[in-house]
């Protein structure tokens, strides 16, 4: 913003000049009091945001941690569920050895084909189930309360089988 004075005696007029300046000296207060609300309307801003992103960390940990534990029970149920198939088999083999030894005892009243053939579906029936636990299950990996159960129900199914 340029001015040009009126020229006095002794100078510039001096009543001009002082309100050339008064007028210089509001525009510049104006500016910057705009200049301050702003920077005052940002820092407010970015505390908002701020306090936004730390809203979203603590879901994301919340989040994490659910995850976390839904994974840790999926597994847990998924040992359950090999343990319980795992007895299943075991049952399934007791039951296919006392249909072996009823048959075997059965020799006279029954034909020997048929004994024969009864024998190999027993066998081939027992072969699947143990080839079944074996690719199915890997029990290994996690050990708890259900591999105490297993190894219970097991001896007392191996009690029943020796009898």
């Amino acid at each position: 913003m340029e001015k040009n004075f009126i020229v006095r005696r002794k100078g510039y007029d001096v009543k001009q000049v002082d309100e050339y300046i008064l007028t210089l000296t509001k525009n510049y207060e104006t500016s910057l009091a705009a200049q301050r609300d702003r920077i005052e309307s940002q820092k407010a801003e970015i505390a908002a945001k701020e306090k936004l992103l730390q809203e979203y960390i603590a879901r994301k940990e919340s989040i994490t941690n659910s995850i976390t534990q839904a994974v840790e029970k999926a597994r847990q149920i998924e040992y359950a569920a090999k343990v319980r198939y795992a007895l299943e088999g075991e049952r399934l083999a007791a039951f296919s050895a006392k249909w072996v030894r009823y048959c075997e005892s059965m020799t006279q009243a029954v034909d020997k084909n048929l004994l024969q053939q009864a024998k190999e579906y027993v066998e081939k029936a027992q072969k699947e189930i143990e080839h079944g636990l074996k690719e199915d299950l890997d029990l290994g990996a996690y050990l708890g309360e259900a591999a105490d159960i297993y190894d219970s129900e097991r001896g007392r199914l191996a009690r029943l089988i020796t009898k």
